[in-house]
């Protein structure tokens, strides 16, 4: 059962980290209990942090309520994006991608000795898959409506713990791509955990996504503690 997000503490002061010269942001959100927690990364989809997918905030504090030390990146401030099209996502995945690893060192930094999970969504599924198969040093991940851009799929070398959560009605990332992912996975030796809810779409319905957080924390839970 989850606890009531209101438990949490106020969100620290923002954060910044330097990215390629870039000032990005970083939303840090704790409980009473999470000094010495596990981190999470939490990376949002194409409609970025402040607009449709404000959720995804939501989804962090509830993430911190369970007792995680959770953060918030805002990566598309390294390229001054709002939202992400199609051929936004084209050009700048790369940049997007090395901003996810530059989080990854600055929250190692901020937190040292405390093993550091992933969560993403949509095209920030795409981006934590990629981290994940690229840096071995990702406790666990779990990937919600994403998969793996092509590029990646070829250079692929880590396989930490995956949860796979993904819309069996998606039309937007078509279940295929999660599958793709979980074959990447066992290619690099790893057992991800795929799990497909089979009338849901890309925006999964309240209920399904209430399953989607107790998965994630028990997940996330199990394999960073």
């Amino acid at each position: 059962m989850l606890r009531s997000a209101s438990s949490i503490q106020s969100m620290l002061p923002l954060e910044h980290f330097k990215s390629d010269g870039r000032e990005v942001r970083v939303e840090t959100f704790l409980n009473p209990d999470s000094e010495r927690a596990p981190s999470v990364i939490v990376l949002h989809g194409a409609t970025g942090v402040e607009f449709a997918n404000r959720f995804i905030a939501q989804l962090a504090r509830n993430f911190a309520g369970e007792g995680f030390a959770v953060h918030l990146v805002h990566y598309f401030d390294r390229t001054g994006s709002r939202y992400a099209d199609d051929e936004t996502i084209k050009r700048s995945s790369r940049e997007w991608l090395a901003t996810i690893h530059d989080a990854f060192e600055f929250v190692q930094r901020r937190r040292p000795n405390v093993k550091i999970g992933l969560f993403g969504y949509s095209l920030g599924g795409y981006l934590a898959a990629a981290e994940t198969l690229l840096n071995e040093e990702v406790g666990a991940a779990v990937i919600l409506a994403g998969g793996l851009d092509p590029e990646t799929d070829q250079i692929a070398r880590y396989a930490a713990p995956v949860l796979i959560l993904h819309g069996g009605a998606d039309s937007r990332v078509h279940v295929d791509e999660a599958q793709r992912l979980e074959a990447a996975l066992r290619r690099c030796g790893g057992a991800p955990e795929l799990h497909i809810y089979p009338t849901e779409g890309h925006v999964m319905s309240f209920p399904a996504y209430v399953d989607v957080v107790e998965r994630s924390v028990s997940f996330l839970r199990e394999n960073l503690r």
